[in-house]
């Protein structure tokens, strides 16, 4: 069972196609969903979900829902894109 809502990573990417979320976004605008939300998401755990959300060489077992781009920002994996991912 996720411990936020359908898991973070995934209620980021219906954020973002929800268009609660803009992209590129950063740790801080998925800070202010988790406040907006309710949640009480210790820091480290936001940055490690987009960190291995997005690394393909942390487990072939976990989805990769974001692309890593420059300065700490992400975008969602175009595969992730649409109203099936609200």
């Amino acid at each position: 069972m996720a411990k936020y809502g359908r898991g973070l990573n995934r209620e980021v990417v219906g954020a973002v196609n929800q268009g609660i979320i803009n992209e590129p976004f950063s740790v801080a605008e998925v800070r202010q969903f988790i406040i907006e939300k309710g949640w009480a998401v210790p820091e480290n755990y936001i940055i490690v979900c987009l960190s291995n959300g997005s690394s393909y060489s942390h487990s072939p077992t976990y989805k990769k829902y974001f692309n890593a781009l420059q300065n700490g920002k992400y975008k969602v994996s175009p595969i992730y894109k649409g109203p099936n991912w609200c």
